[in-house]
This record gives structure tokens, C-alpha cells and sequence, in this order.
């Protein structure tokens, strides 16, 4: 995991109102059917800006769309990616006001592929697994399996989640050791590293009673309003990972903070209850040391959620999620060049971040696809 940040010269200022949107959010993906997996949608993207609405910022921004001959009382995140030039305007206003933007794109397969590595390969078994070292060996893997792996890995964990099934899930482990025994992997040893922990992970499944050796090889769910169980969610894990950022540049004090997320019929419910599993939680040997985010609070924001059409800072939020989603969607899988206006505001929006501060791009993905985007990664563990 990536943020790729850099020195803005606008100092940001500390708002108390934080609004959260998000683009290509298709649930809990262990839904993905094998035909479209990995084809429809690949990024996810959640982003917050803090921003304080005040009459002469509301101004501004109704001229810039009237400028942009925007008409619609909501700016669509499509609408404003058509429309390079009203995105770069809205990234003028919101420099000149120093609001703080958050943003989390994550590579849905990678996400995928890093629930394997935390469940199956190498799951957390004490304080060494948070360590620097246990974190870059675990991206390392991760990066090889992501891009070197057939999808059928992906596709066969997805599997075991919808089923649950015991010899299913010990036959995934079988596979993955088989995939690692007959790939060449460029990086010396790294094969050899996938053969030895799950062959050790293995292990440790056939000593638990079946029920809890399923239990422990895949992800803990989260239920849904209706009571269906949800096992993969990247909107989820860049809520909580956009919240530890704000409390890192906040520098802990969240207590007046309010954070509005756009409307979530579906997820709300289970946004509202792991921000409190994580407010309470203390346990620094399971806690990572992250650069640009910290999940040790001392205090609690406020969420609320609001209608995209009835808050300007729910639709701005829109607009750069939307465009980091379209962006690194055309870039890498799109197969076409990128204009210079787009290029342009994809590099203010990676450049402007603060790392110490925790605001930027965070990029979840194979090192090879940051690259890719014109970026060099680095480690966001200390």
C-alpha cells in the first residue's frame, strides 16, 4: 500500500466539516461474476474534502459551473471528467481556500488478492506481523501474486467466501501452494516464500475444528441491514483508512469534526459501526505503523449522511473520486493516451499532498501499475 504525496506550497487549513464520496463502489466483491471479474469498473475510489461552506465558496463554485455550462442543480462526477477544465478550476477554488483533500483508489483484485495474503498465506498470528519488515515482505508477495497469478486465484477465494465450505477452502490452500511450485516468478525466493507459509498456514487449518478453520482462513463479515453477511468491501476499508488520515493531520483532535458521507442505504449501518469497533480499539501490536495515518484515537467525529443534491461538498467530493477512478481506468486498462489537461490535474492532485500530514492519493495496487501512472512508490509503514 502506497500514498504517493508530495510539499504543496498552499498550506491547508483544518476544517471541521469533512465530505466523503465515492466511484465504482460494486459492493462486496466476492458478488463478481467469473466472466466480468477484473473487466467492469477495476478502481474503486473514496475521497474527502475539508471544506467549509460558506456563501462566498457556494458563489464561487455556482460561477464555475455556470462558466463550464453546467446546468443541473448536481454536478455529476461524469459531467466534470468531460470537462477537464472545470476540474482544474474546482482545484484552484479549493487551494486558494486550503481545503485538505483524502483520496483512497484502490485496485479491486489487489484488494482481493491482499485478503488472501492476510487470511491464507500469511495470517496475523502476533506483534511481528505489523512489523516493517513483515509488511514489506507481505507487499512484495502481494504484488507477485497480483500481477503474476492467474485469476482463477482470485476467482477460487471468491469461492470459498460465497460457500463456505471446508474442503474448499483447504483445497484453495492446495492451490495456491501448486501456483507457487509451477511459476516462475522474477524475484528470487519468492516463490519459495508463498510454498512455505501456506504450506505452515495449512497446518494450523487442519489442527482447528472445521468450523473455526473456516472461520480463520477468510475475512470476517460484516452484516447488512437485511442480514446478509458482506465479506469484502474496499468502501469500507478506505472509510476507515480516510478517517485514520484525517486524524493524522487533525493530530488527534476530532472531537467538533463532523464528517458527511454521501448517502448509504446499504453500507451505512456497517460504516457507523466499525468507526466505533475502530475508536475503541488499542491494541498497538495489531495496530500498523502507518506514516500517514493514525488509528489511535483519543476522540470521536460525528457521521452523518447527506444526498449528493443537497450538498455541494457531497459533489465535489464526487468529482475527484470520480475523476482518480476514470483516470487510472483509462491510463492503465483503457489503452489510450492521456491529454495534457487530465495528466495535469492528476498530477496536482498527487503532488499536493502533505505525507506527514496524511493528505495526497493513496494508491492501493501493484508497485508496477503506480509506476505505470507516472508515480514512485513508497513505503507507507515506518
Amino acid at each position: 500500500m502506497e500514498l504517493t504525496s508530495a510539499q504543496s506550497d498552499c498550506s491547508p487549513s483544518r476544517p471541521v466539516t469533512y465530505y466523503i464520496d465515492e466511484s465504482g463502489n460494486t459492493g462486496d466483491l466476492i458478488t463478481a461474476r467469473v466472466e466480468t471479474y477484473g473487466k467492469e469498473q477495476r478502481m474503486f475510489t473514496l475521497a474527502a474534502v475539508g471544506c467549509d461552506l460558506d456563501q462566498p465558496f457556494k458563489d464561487r463554485f455556482d460561477a464555475l459551473k455556470a462558466a463550464h455550462r453546467i446546468q443541473s442543480a448536481e454536478v455529476k462526477s461524469r459531467q466534470a471528467y468531460d470537462r477537464p477544465h472545470f476540474v482544474s478550476g474546482l482545484l484552484d477554488l479549493l487551494e486558494e481556500r486550503g481545503c485538505p483533500i483524502f483520496i483512497e483508489a484502490v485496485d479491486k483484485h489487489y484488494f482481493v488478492i491482499a485478503n488472501i495474503m492476510d487470511r491464507i498465506v500469511v495470517p496475523y498470528v502476533g506483534a511481528c506481523d505489523v512489523q516493517p519488515r513483515t509488511l514489506w515482505m507481505k507487499g512484495v508477495m502481494a504484488d507477485h501474486m497480483a500481477i503474476y497469478g492467474p485469476p482463477e486465484l482470485a476467482q477460487a477465494f471468491i469461492a470459498c467466501c460465497q460457500s463456505r465450505d471446508y474442503v474448499e477452502v483447504r483445497d484453495f490452500y492446495k492451490q495456491v501452494i501448486r501456483w507457487a511450485q509451477s511459476c516462475r516468478l522474477p524475484t528470487e525466493g519468492v516463490a519459495d516464500a508463498f510454498v512455505r507459509f501456506t504450506r505452515d498456514s495449512l497446518k494450523d487449518f487442519r489442527k482447528l475444528p472445521k468450523a473455526r478453520a473456516v472461520e480463520r482462513a477468510l475475512p470476517i463479515p460484516d452484516t447488512s441491514q437485511k442480514g446478509k453477511l458482506l465479506w469484502v468491501l474496499p468502501n469500507l476499508t478506505s472509510f476507515t483508512h480516510i478517517y485514520a488520515r484525517i486524524n493524522r493531520f487533525l493530530e488527534k483532535q476530532v472531537s467538533d469534526v463532523t464528517l458527511f458521507h454521501d448517502e448509504q442505504l446499504q453500507f451505512g449501518d456497517i460504516l457507523l459501526h466499525n468507526k466505533m469497533v475502530m475508536e475503541a480499539f488499542n491494541d498497538k501490536d495489531v495496530i500498523p505503523p502507518l506514516k500517514t495515518a493514525d488509528f489511535q484515537f483519543s476522540a470521536s467525529a460525528k457521521l452523518e449522511f447527506l444526498r449528493s443534491h443537497d450538498s455541494i461538498g457531497i459533489q465535489i467530493a464526487d468529482v475527484l473520486a470520480g475523476f482518480v477512478a476514470r483516470y487510472i481506468q483509462d491510463a492503465v486498462w483503457g489503452g489510450m493516451a492521456m491529454d495534457a489537461g487530465r495528466m495535469s490535474i492528476f498530477s496536482r492532485l498527487v503532488t499536493a499532498g502533505v505525507r506527514e500530514q496524511g493528505t495526497g492519493v493513496n494508491i492501493v495496487a501493484p508497485k508496477s501499475l503506480v509506476r505505470l501512472l507516472g508515480i514512485a512508490p513508497r513505503a507507507n509503514y515506518s
